[in-house]
């Protein structure tokens, strides 16, 4: 006769919830806009009332538009690997995404300064 030992379970095995992207689509869509008022800035006829802020006004929202894509696709990428535990496609695209936002920033931040 044989005896079967059964240990007892303590916790339920199940898989780890999905967090949301909310905080990375907040931040896209904010450099997606703060880029596209930037350009709408750059055309901005010199006669209008703050006609004579257009550069600064394009340059600034173009730097913002670049550090808000960075910390956005930076926080995916971070989210990506700490899902995948390794340097996949899913974490390499978000991450050289996210250099070249602050890439852009800089060198506008540059541009705008000298």
């Amino acid at each position: 006769m044989t005896a079967i030992r059964i240990t007892p379970m303590t916790g339920v095995t199940r898989m780890p919830a999905e967090r949301a992207h909310v905080t990375e689509w907040v931040l896209g869509v904010a450099g997606a806009v703060a880029a596209g008022v930037g350009a709408w800035m750059y055309y901005v006829p010199a006669d209008w009332f703050l006609g004579g802020l257009a550069e600064a006004w394009y340059f600034g929202m173009f730097i913002a538009a670049g550090l808000f894509l960075a910390a956005a696709f930076g926080l995916l990428a971070w989210r990506n690997y700490a899902k995948d535990t390794a340097w996949t496609t899913r974490v390499v695209v978000p991450t050289v995404l996210a250099i070249v936002g602050l890439a852009a920033a800089i060198t506008f931040a540059l541009v705008l300064i000298l």
